[in-house]
């Protein structure tokens, strides 16, 4: 061979082979390998559709923690665990001697200051009347002989004052009074003047006995004011709240079921000290139960409130249960992008535990999407693929996608990809359609 045929062959090898590089990393067309030997590759099971399953837990429909509101020492406790109650049905009971005594005191006060306003509000009787009136006489009387006494003790203090002056001046001018005359009228008009002064003061404590009766007759007369007796009514008032307190206190020793259903937790035993706002029962109504589910940002629009969808149980095959969506909250969970969704479950029968796992099936008419890893996408020419391996071969799929989040696309089925089948991840430039593939 020639030196120019030398040269010509090694290049024709080297244009064959760049015509056979795939352009985006695998081989997205072409035959498969020539070599007999399988190509090792990663393959995963795509799972089933986002829709076609939501997997949550049982809880009751109702889960109440029956707590003390008061304080007090257990008399009794009429129920055990396990035990089925009534609406009402007393559950435990607290002793109630110092709360009965508290709500006798506060009867007694309430009924006093009850009296007391009514009275007020009535008036003064026609006896009470008349008994003032005849104080006032009295008053009257007394005053007119405290007077009199007065004017009598005045003349007679103005006469020892004339004598006492008359003397002294006698006195004075060396007209024969002596000493003794002098020391005696000076004596005789102290006396006068104290009697005087002392008639005054008992006129005037008359004067002041006859006004106050007087006004406690015209008080009498006119009744009670608005004030006197806004003060009562809202005397009343007081002692009344304190007495609905005091049987708001008794009432609530005594522990009722507010609803109907099971005692599932027994906290308190006869003896103990209940305190107010810690737990001592646990009730719960299995007769309706929900399902818990957590759904993902991508799948909360296809959740509706009052749609109908089959739950399915684990640890209860071949059955299946109808359920509503009762709730689908509109704020995702803190620590991630799920949404909170209630589903309502009939529960009669009692073959639901809160705790069992759950299946949700959603409506099937809905459309389903697929999950894949982004690793196992192909793109080439502004399109996407992906490589399946059924029976040891690898077939090239074109697929569309949506993003779920930085790992994972949403893949919408068609005739050659559906759920369950085994797709290659990570796929490299050995494979081509019909490729001979073995999974490691």
């Amino acid at each position: 061979m020639s030196k120019r045929k030398q040269l010509i062959v090694p290049a024709i090898l080297i244009f064959a082979a760049i015509a056979i590089l795939p352009g985006c990393g695998a081989k997205v067309s072409g035959q498969a390998d020539s070599s007999s030997t399988a190509v090792p590759v990663h393959v995963i099971k795509l799972g089933q559709p986002a829709s076609a399953g939501l997997s949550g837990k049982v809880i009751p429909d109702q889960d109440i923690k029956i707590v003390s509101k008061v304080a007090g020492k257990v008399a009794s406790v009429n129920v055990q665990e396990g035990s089925k109650v009534k609406q009402g049905d007393v559950l435990v009971q607290l002793e109630t001697g110092d709360l009965t005594q508290q709500v006798k005191q506060a009867e007694s006060a309430l009924l006093a200051a009850q009296a007391k306003l009514v009275d007020t509000k009535a008036g003064a009787r026609s006896q009470e009347i008349q008994g003032l009136q005849s104080a006032v006489s009295a008053a009257q009387g007394a005053y007119q002989q405290a007077t009199a006494a007065m004017d009598q003790a005045k003349a007679g203090f103005d006469l020892a004052t004339s004598t006492y002056n008359r003397l002294r001046n006698s006195y004075d001018s060396n007209s024969g009074v002596t000493q003794e005359d002098l020391d005696k009228g000076t004596l005789d008009y102290e006396k006068a003047k104290a009697a005087s002064e002392q008639a005054q003061g008992a006129q005037k404590a008359a004067e002041a006995q006859l006004q106050g009766a007087e006004a406690k007759l015209q008080l009498a007369k006119v009744g009670p004011t608005d004030n006197t007796i806004s003060a009562l009514q809202a005397d009343v008032d007081r002692l009344n709240a304190g007495l609905e307190l005091a049987n708001s206190g008794l009432s609530n020793a005594t522990i009722t079921a507010p609803i109907d259903g099971l005692i599932v937790k027994k906290s308190i035993s006869v003896g103990e000290l209940a305190q107010p706002g810690v737990q001592v029962l646990s009730l719960v109504n299995m007769d309706q139960v929900q399902v818990e589910l957590s759904v993902s940002d991508s799948q909360i629009t296809q959740v509706k409130a009052g749609m109908q969808v089959d739950v399915a149980i684990q640890n209860l095959p071949n059955q299946t249960f109808k359920g509503e969506i009762s709730f689908v909250s509109p704020v995702a969970n803190a620590n991630s992008n799920t949404f909170p969704v209630k589903v309502k479950v009939d529960n009669k029968d009692g073959l639901l535990f809160a705790g069992m796992v759950a299946e949700v099936k959603m409506n099937a008419a809905q459309e389903s999407r697929l999950e894949v890893p982004k690793t196992a996408i192909i793109k080439k020419d502004q399109k996407e693929y992906l490589f399946t391996a059924n029976d040891d071969t690898a077939h090239l799929v074109e697929v569309k996608t949506e993003e779920k989040n930085q790992d994972w696309l949403y893949v919408l089925p068609n005739d050659k990809l559906k759920a369950n089948e085994q797709i290659v991840v990570n796929p490299t430039d050995k494979i081509a359609e019909g490729t001979k593939v073995k999974a490691e």
